[in-house]
C-alpha cells in the first residue's frame, strides 16, 4: 500500500494513555503529532501550529470537544481543517450535535491502527481535493483583481484620451470656421466642399468622443437606486429626439405607467440610447412607429422599446451590444457604434441584462431587465 503523506495532526485527548497511544500510532504512520489535554490549550495550539487535521476527544475538562470545535471553526475563517471526534459515545443525538458543531467525522474508542490509517487516507483524499479548489479559488481571485485593475486603467485611459482629443478638434474646427468666414469669396466651390466635409468629420468625432466619455464614466460612477416616475422619465428622453420624430412623423405609443426603482443616471442613459436607436432605424419606414412598455413583479422590472424599422438577423443579437459594433452601413444609418454598448453597461451595473429580438424587415424590440 502506498505510504501516507506526512500531515501535522493535533490530538486533543485528556486521557494520558489514550493520548500516548494516538501519538504512537500516528508516529508509526509517519505523521507529525502535536498533543494537548484540554480544549483551551487546543485553541492556542491550533493558531500556533496550523495543523492539517484535528483528532478531538469529546469528553474534555473545562470545555468539551463540541464547544472546542465551535471555537476552532470560528477562528480559522475560510481555511478548512477536518476535525475527527474520538468518542465512546453511542448516542445518535450526541453524535449529531457534534457534527452540527462543525465536526467532520468520528472514530469510536478504542481506535485500532488499521481504522485510524484508513480514516487518514480518506481525509487526505478530501484535503487534496479541497486544496486544489482553494488554489483555483485563489488563482481566480488574483485574476479578478488583475482584470479589475486593467479595466479601471482602461477606463481611465479612454477618459483621458477622449478628453485630450477635444482640444485639437476645437482648434481644427476653429481654423475651418475662419477660412470659411475670411476667405469664402476667394475659395473655389471644391475647397468649400472640403471645408464642409472637415466640419462634418469634426462633428462626428466630437460625438464619438462624447459617447466614449459617457461609456467610461458609467463604470466609475456611483450607483444610487431611487424610485422614479415613468412618465417624466420617458417624456424627457423623447424630447431629445423631438425634431427627428416630427420630421419622420413617427407614431410613439407609451404603455409604460407607474414608477420603477433604478439608478437615475443609468436608466436615463439606457432609455435615451434605445429611443435614439429606434428613431434612427424607423426613419425610412412609410408608417414609422415606436412603442415603449414596462412591467414588473416582485422580483424583476422589465422595460422595452420596440419599433417597426429595418430589423436585423438574430445571429447578430449578442454582437450588437459590443462597443463599436455596427450591422448597417454608417453612411445610411449614422452613429458611433457605442450607444447599445452604453445601454448594456448601464443595465449590467444595476445587476440586470439587456437583449434584443428581431428579424430583417420586421422591426426590433430591445429589452432591459433588472431586479425589483
Amino acid at each position: 500500500m502506498e505510504a501516507l503523506p506526512s500531515l501535522k495532526v493535533l490530538v486533543v485527548e485528556d486521557d494520558p494513555l489514550q493520548r500516548e497511544a494516538c501519538e504512537a500510532f500516528l508516529g508509526a504512520l509517519g505523521q507529525r503529532v502535536v498533543t494537548t489535554a484540554s480544549g483551551d490549550d487546543a485553541i492556542t495550539l491550533f493558531e500556533r501550529e496550523e495543523p492539517d487535521v484535528v483528532l478531538m476527544d469529546v469528553l474534555l475538562p473545562t470545555i468539551d470537544g463540541f464547544e472546542t470545535t465551535r471555537r476552532l471553526r470560528a477562528q480559522w475563517g475560510e481555511h478548512w481543517v477536518p476535525i475527527i471526534y474520538l468518542t465512546v459515545l453511542d448516542s445518535s443525538a450526541r453524535l449529531i450535535e457534534g457534527l452540527e458543531a462543525g465536526g467532520d467525522d468520528y472514530l469510536v474508542k478504542p481506535v485500532s491502527v488499521d481504522i485510524l490509517e484508513a480514516k487518514l487516507r480518506s481525509v487526505i483524499r478530501t484535503l487534496s481535493l479541497y486544496r486544489q479548489i482553494e488554489e483555483s479559488r485563489d488563482d481566480l481571485k488574483r485574476a479578478n483583481i488583475t482584470l479589475t485593475r486593467a479595466n479601471r486603467e482602461l477606463d481611465t485611459f479612454a477618459y483621458s484620451v477622449a478628453h485630450d482629443l477635444k482640444a485639437p478638434l476645437r482648434a481644427i474646427d476653429g481654423y475651418r470656421g475662419l477660412l470659411m468666414e475670411d476667405y469664402a469669396e476667394r475659395l473655389a466651390p471644391e475647397a468649400k466642399d472640403y471645408l464642409e466635409r472637415i466640419g462634418l468629420s469634426v462633428a462626428h468625432m466630437n460625438t464619438l468622443i462624447d459617447d466614449m466619455l459617457v461609456y467610461s464614466r458609467i463604470e466609475r460612477g456611483t450607483q444610487k437606486t431611487t424610485t422614479l416616475e415613468l412618465k417624466p422619465l420617458i417624456e424627457s428622453a423623447l424630447q431629445l429626439y423631438q425634431r427627428e420624430l416630427d420630421a419622420s412623423k413617427v407614431q410613439v405609443t407609451v404603455t409604460a405607467t407607474g414608477s420603477l426603482s433604478a439608478d437615475r443616471r443609468g436608466i436615463e442613459l439606457a432609455l435615451r440610447n434605445l429611443i435614439g436607436n429606434a428613431v434612427k432605424f424607423v426613419a425610412s419606414e412609410p408608417s414609422p412607429s415606436i412603442e415603449i412598455g414596462f412591467e414588473q413583479d416582485a422580483d424583476r422590472q422589465h422595460l422595452w422599446v420596440s419599433d417597426n424599422g429595418i430589423g436585423f438577423d438574430m445571429r447578430h443579437s449578442n454582437r450588437i451590444f459590443d462597443i463599436f459594433q455596427r450591422l448597417h452601413p454608417s453612411d445610411r444609418y449614422p452613429g458611433t457604434g457605442i450607444g447599445l454598448a452604453i445601454v448594456r453597461k448601464a443595465i449590467e451595473r444595476m445587476g440586470g441584462r439587456a437583449w434584443a429580438e428581431s428579424s430583417p424587415g420586421k422591426g426590433a424590440c430591445f429589452h432591459l431587465e433588472w431586479p425589483a
